[in-house]
């Protein structure tokens, strides 16, 4: 691999043995590899190879697919955590109510768990947990479905200052090499996408707001402790809360369906609205988010995406539109 590397005029010395952070890394390889031909998976692994070795630690975690396409939504922690949910909801409803149900169906489901959920907390068998996320996720689905707003944009009275090159910078740097020393890490215990891109929102100069983790009006994190909930909102560390918030106080945001990543045409329109700094929701096939990401980077028809679980500053935003179900929803932060 250095030998590419080598001819470009990178040497791995000239990172390795420098006192520099890894903000400083990560803006001397972009330096050195401009009007170079480099493209942005190899600038994956070549930071990831420097971190690694440097820093010799064992918070690198590889990403899952191995390349820069999805193949497969089951390889995002995410979407295998809704399938499991939304499968047990459905067989749960089947099997206690006698109504044949469907992970479409999700508004009936929503209704019927609504209107029985006193009895639903009786029953002690039952994971009240996954039922609770459903209803969570799905009530917020329902009222942006009813909304007026929705998908329309929306003056915002006051816009905080946010930069996106230092969001961009801060994921790209944190993609690999979890910052625990001020937040969690849900990786592997639901997934860390939305606490991920909250942690570069706020970088990149989006306030916390509140001190009420279950308002979800509020979005902050003061602790980096795993199950301090109470100081971590539900909105910081959660994909459905985290669309749910940003929906309101983005500059403006904009759904596009699969559609809008099979076709030329098409996809140009998400190419024209997203930008870097941007945060992104993947829906699945019935407008529930998934799995968070942000946009760091263009390359050619295409938007480039960091995120958690899987780990990668490489994320095809039109692979993963293509391949989510439902499309994505961009988050446009600045104007």
């Amino acid at each position: 691999m250095w030998n590419k590397f080598l001819l470009l005029g990178i040497k791995k010395e000239s990172f390795l043995d420098k006192n520099l952070t890894k903000e400083q890394i990560y803006k001397e390889i972009r330096h050195r590899v401009q009007r170079k031909r480099f493209n942005s998976y190899d600038l994956e692994k070549l930071y990831k190879y420097v971190i690694n070795k440097k820093y010799n630690n064992n918070t690198i975690i590889e990403s899952g697919s191995g390349n820069n396409e999805i193949q497969n939504m089951e390889e995002i922690q995410g979407y295998r955590n809704i399938i499991h949910e939304e499968e047990y909801v459905t067989r749960f409803i089947t099997e206690k109510y006698n109504r044949e149900t469907s992970i479409s169906n999700w508004k009936m489901n929503l209704y019927l768990l609504k209107g029985n959920y006193s009895d639903i907390l009786k029953d002690k068998s039952i994971d009240i947990g996954l039922i609770n996320s459903y209803i969570e996720g799905y009530s917020f689905v329902d009222n942006a479905k009813n909304s007026s707003f929705n998908k329309i944009r929306r003056e915002i009275s006051t816009i905080s200052a946010y930069s996106p090159e230092k969001a961009v910078e801060y994921a790209i740097t944190y993609a690999f090499n979890y910052n625990t020393a001020k937040y969690p890490s849900y990786a592997g215990k639901g997934g860390d996408c939305a606490n991920f891109i909250s942690q570069a929102l706020n970088a990149g100069g989006k306030p916390m707001v509140g001190i009420n983790s279950t308002n979800f009006s509020n979005w902050f994190c003061r602790s980096n402790q795993l199950w301090d909930v109470n100081k971590i909102s539900s909105t910081w560390r959660g994909a459905d809360a985290f669309g749910h918030y940003w929906m309101t106080r983005a500059v403006s945001y904009r759904n596009f369906d699969s559609s809008h990543f099979k076709e030329d045409s098409k996809f140009k329109k998400v190419l024209s609205y997203g930008n870097r700094g941007d945060a992104v929701s993947l829906l699945n096939s019935n407008g529930r988010p998934f799995h968070t990401l942000i946009i760091i980077d263009y390359s050619k028809d295409d938007l480039i995406c960091a995120a958690h679980s899987n780990d990668t500053i490489n994320a095809s935003l039109r692979d993963y539109g293509f391949f989510s179900g439902g499309g994505i929803r961009v988050y446009k932060m600045s104007e």
